[in-house]
């Protein structure tokens, strides 16, 4: 699903990433870990083709990625990759299925359509009396979840996610931890993660560790 080979990239003079090469398979779940400034962060964003890689190779799901013009790129990031961030970044003008839905309606799917979508992930999630409900009527437990539906709305490759437990309490951490493990487990979802959550690491089936722009 991923194949990264020798990627490189520099703030200015920084050297942020120093040659790291990943290799992840359709339907596993993977957890990046390492101290700050180790640059999982930045490895995140170019897994997620939010910015270009500037030495090396990347394939996500059959695609070189710097191959894709900006319009491309706009495009394969919609339908192909999920985000789900340690703040949830929902439009509080929105209910929870409209934030859901954004994506995709986006993406010119089917209102209906994408609807009947939202309404299945929001009961996956144990959402499903919630749907009308503005961010700030919801938990912070509940907010990050309907985070993580808006990702999957587009039926993504791939689910990235960076520090997603990071501003839950225990009890909401240990809820989100369990449903990536069903979304990868039950669903077959494609998952990457970065984490300084040792539980959610380890719950990956593999833990891959960075320090100083490698992964070692």
């Amino acid at each position: 699903m991923i194949q990264a080979n020798n990627i490189h990239y520099s703030y200015d003079n920084l050297k942020v990433l120093k040659g790291v090469d990943i290799n992840i398979e359709k339907g596993e779940f993977v957890s990046i870990v390492g101290a700050s400034g180790a640059g999982k962060t930045t490895l995140l964003q170019l897994l997620g083709a939010l910015d270009k890689i500037q030495e090396g190779s990347l394939v996500i799901n059959g695609r070189e990625t710097k191959n894709l013009s900006e319009k491309d790129v706009s495009k394969f990031r919609n339908q192909e990759i999920g985000f789900v961030f340690q703040f949830h970044n929902l439009l509080n003008e929105f209910t929870a299925l409209e934030n859901i839905c954004l994506p995709a309606y986006i993406n010119g799917t089917n209102k209906k359509k994408v609807e009947q979508k939202g309404m299945e992930l929001l009961e996956l999630l144990g959402l499903k009396d919630r749907s009308e409900h503005k961010p700030d009527e919801l938990s912070g437990g509940e907010q990050q979840r309907v985070a993580v539906a808006r990702a999957l709305i587009n039926s993504p490759s791939i689910l990235l996610a960076d520090e997603p437990s990071g501003n839950l309490d225990s009890k909401n951490a240990d809820e989100l931890h369990q449903l990536f493990l069903k979304l990868n487990k039950k669903q077959g979802q494609t998952i990457v993660v970065i984490t300084h959550n040792d539980v959610l690491a380890d719950l990956a089936d593999r833990k891959l560790e960075m320090k100083d722009g490698k992964i070692i």
